[in-house]
């Protein structure tokens, strides 16, 4: 495969990129998504409450019929009548209101997510320039909300047309009906064709959803060099990283160390090597390098095992092999477990022995 040019956006965009993008306001935005779904949350709210709404419009219908009386009250009761008439209506509407509210939000939560960006809100001459309103005005996104638009239209007087072409002549005889019945059948006309264009409208809404997040993801994709530039910035300095570094060996030394006071025998090269070796037969398959160290750590290996009775070996080839073969925590090979059996064996003659000294001459 050829190599991609440095310069050429072929990354994905990192964590830091898109929150960097989110703080300054670059989300996915979607205008069908929020219209549709709330025409959805509208519709709903319709089929919950559009009894108890039309019974409202036919009381207010038939008492605005007779409110001509009010006139010759004086404009006081007419206002008052006009007053009661306003509060009951926001009533109604308040359920209507508060969807449409809702569903917008969410709508808009469901494309770019929640996201707080007081920097989107800084003023940008650069967005008043001629060049940039033109730019913007031929570019692949205004020709997706173009064609966008106009399939909305097309769908929705194809819908509109199909459900009423059947129904025309139920139209023409509303004008006979009673007011309740007025109200009644074109609840369920705007009912019935809401519905449908819904069904349409999310149809559309999921396509440019879809559509708006992979242009959104082609948007943000970096070069190779601001990723290695971005990786770079977030990796700490080569000072920092020996720092760390020489902290851990000193961290593993040390515990290392304290190992040796736990170890059954050390194997020493007089001036170069210290292994020190631990065998517990309940749970080793075989002995295990606890600790070891050349020149000066290894003079300290075996300091620390003179002073806690750890018997130091003389065995200068098997300590450069066991140097060189195992590392700390590891068990001991079987090309070199029977020159190690050996030394245990002669450590635990020696301690039996010491032990039946003790014994003897005890009191």
């Amino acid at each position: 495969m050829a190599e991609q040019p440095a310069g050429e956006r072929t990354e994905a965009a990192t964590p830091e990129r898109l929150r960097k993008a989110r703080q300054q306001g670059q989300l996915p935005q979607s205008q069908e998504v929020p219209s549709a779904l709330m025409l959805g949350g509208l519709l709903v709210v319709l089929a919950l409450t559009g009894g108890w709404m039309c019974d409202w419009f036919v009381g207010q219908l038939q008492q605005s019929l007779a409110a001509a009386t009010l006139t010759s009250k004086g404009p006081d009761a007419l206002m008052g009548y006009l007053r009661t008439c306003g509060v009951g209506a926001m009533g109604v509407l308040a359920p209507v209101l508060v969807a449409a509210a809702a569903v917008s939000v969410f709508g808009s939560a469901l494309v770019s997510g929640w996201s707080v960006s007081p920097q989107a809100l800084r003023l940008r001459l650069d967005r008043l320039a001629p060049g940039n309103g033109l730019r913007n005005l031929f570019s692949s996104a205004s020709l997706v909300k173009l064609v966008i638009s106009l399939a909305k239209v097309v769908v929705i007087c194809v819908i509109a047309y199909d459900f009423l072409k059947d129904r025309t002549g139920q139209c023409l005889d509303l004008r006979w009906t009673t007011a309740h019945g007025l109200v009644q059948a074109t609840g369920k006309l705007v009912l019935g064709l809401t519905s449908r264009v819904v069904l349409a409208m999310l149809t559309v809404a999921l396509a440019d959803l879809l559509y708006q997040k992979w242009h959104y993801g082609r948007m943000m994709r970096m070069t190779r060099q601001e990723v290695k530039e971005e990786r770079r910035q977030h990796e700490p300095s080569p000072e920092i990283r020996a720092r760390i570094r020489s902290i851990q060996i000193e961290i593993s030394r040390r515990r290392m160390l304290q190992d040796v006071r736990t170890a059954d025998v050390v194997v020493a090269n007089p001036t170069h090597v210290a292994v020190a070796l631990r065998y517990d037969a309940a749970a080793m398959d075989a002995p295990t390098v606890v600790a070891k160290g050349p020149d000066l750590l290894g003079e300290k290996i075996k300091e620390i095992a003179r002073t806690h009775g750890v018997p130091v070996v003389q065995k200068p080839e098997l300590a450069r092999a066991l140097y060189a073969a195992v590392d700390v925590g590891q068990s001991v090979p079987e090309a070199l477990f029977v020159a190690v059996a050996e030394v245990l064996a002669m450590i635990y003659r020696l301690r039996n022995r010491s032990a039946g000294i003790t014994r003897r001459t005890g009191p």
